[in-house]
């Protein structure tokens, strides 16, 4: 069987300033893939970055094609079947989007494809989209308001309205809801944009102020603890993985760039049956990673991301896999997964050579992908280097993490690695 992964990463970063580095390298990995499974032939196919494809031998197509064309390129390598393995790009979550109009046009040929509806991508692309079905649902979900932008600011574009009602509205709503208050983009993305305030009063100042660019939602916060997990498969034959929990900033969110994920924690009865619940109200097909927060001995559901998330890496790593090898497990092989050993995931900052050197051979370091951003302007912008460590037992996880900390003493990931730990 000919079977092409792809990704329709993406038309934003200049190949010339945005530099991946993965150790061991994607190149690597898919070799030793390719050569567990000689019944089959892989073809890796991607737009730039191609963040999880192997180096060398994948195909890299003109960064500017739209989904017809870019389907149209994979069909002429007449394929039995293809997977999507997009991952990100800013400043909109929707290579899914893109993923499923992909798939669409290839399954119209004949070819078998694995991918999540458009209808499933565009509810999870939109969180006030996605806030409507899982209450739809009956699902657990923080209590919140929809701002409608051109609505709140409509009286700048129609001189006939005097008062505006609708923006006097949205405050008596916010007034009813606890503080403090979270606002989103409704299709931001990984916290970018994301805002906590303390009082009604700096919520109504964001929303008048040009930071208000877009339509928002305004949640209640919720000081639970904040999990992730991955959910594998197809309807009707799905696996939940055992939940990360998630390292915290200073206002209480997960931050892209200074996290940590460490677990798994037992996946309990109540949690799987919550997450299959969800994986066939939305017939999931493929992979898909899930924000979780408990509290009050409740399940919340925060986010759904159907696509290769930064829990990827981590999940495959824990089970001694690499990416390419827990897709094919997962879409196309369906066979059991092995287990999820005890694994950290923190970021680092950009390592150089030598550094990067010294930290792969601390014991228990499975993995260092780094994203470096040439052009970014501010520090914050410029990239992380993921460390993953991995073992068979918690306290080999905080010896590394003890031999990490000799490198970068100061770093807050490791604080707050160490505080997930306990």
């Amino acid at each position: 069987m000919k079977i092409v992964f792809y990704s329709t990463n993406s038309n934003l970063f200049d190949p010339s300033t945005y530099k991946l580095k993965v150790q061991p390298s994607n190149e690597e990995q898919f070799k030793d893939f390719q050569k567990a499974h000689p019944e089959h032939t892989f073809i890796c196919v991607s737009q730039f970055p191609a963040s999880f494809m192997p180096e060398e031998s994948t195909i890299l197509l003109d960064k500017n094609l739209d989904a017809q064309n870019f389907a149209q390129e994979l069909e002429k390598l007449n394929p039995d079947m293809a997977i999507p393995m997009s991952f990100w790009v800013e400043p909109f979550d929707w290579l899914s989007v893109n993923d499923a109009l992909v798939g669409q046009y290839l399954e119209k040929k004949g070819i078998k494809c694995l991918y999540h509806s458009l209808e499933t991508a565009l509810t999870c692309f939109d969180k006030y989209r996605t806030q409507q079905k899982l209450l739809q649902e009956d699902f657990n979900i923080a209590k919140g308001i929809f701002v409608d932008h051109d609505l709140y600011f409509c009286a700048g574009s129609h001189k006939n309205v005097i008062s505006n009602v609708y923006k006097a509205s949205i405050r008596s709503q916010l007034e009813k809801l606890n503080l403090p208050l979270i606002i989103k983009d409704t299709v931001g993305l990984s916290s970018y944009g994301m805002t906590v305030v303390h009082t009604y009063g700096e919520a109504i100042g964001y929303l008048n102020s040009k930071r208000n660019n877009s339509n928002r939602i305004v949640e209640e916060y919720l000081d639970g603890q904040q999990y992730g997990l991955e959910i594998y498969g197809q309807p009707g034959n799905y696996t939940v993985m055992p939940p990360f929990r998630f390292s915290l900033n200073q206002y209480g969110i997960t931050s892209p760039k200074q996290s940590a994920k460490a677990g798994p924690e037992d996946l309990s009865p109540e949690l799987n049956k919550i997450m299959l619940k969800l994986a066939e109200c939305l017939q999931l097909k493929g992979l898909a990673q899930v924000d979780l927060i408990y509290k009050d001995d409740k399940w919340f559901v925060i986010e759904i991301n159907p696509r290769l998330s930064g829990m990827t890496y981590l999940y495959a790593k824990a089970m001694g896999l690499s990416v390419f090898e827990l897709m094919y497990k997962t879409c196309i092989e369906i066979s059991p997964l092995p287990p999820v050993n005890k694994a950290l995931s923190l970021k680092l900052p950009i390592l150089n050579d030598e550094e990067m050197k010294k930290v792969s051979v601390i014991n228990g370091v499975v993995l260092l992908n780094q994203i470096n951003d040439l052009a970014a302007k501010q520090e914050r912008e410029k990239g992380f280097c993921e460390c993953i460590i991995t073992s068979s037992s918690l306290e080999e996880i905080k010896s590394s993490l003890e031999e990490l900390k000799k490198e970068f003493p100061e770093l807050a990931t490791i604080q707050q690695s160490e505080t997930i730990l306990k």
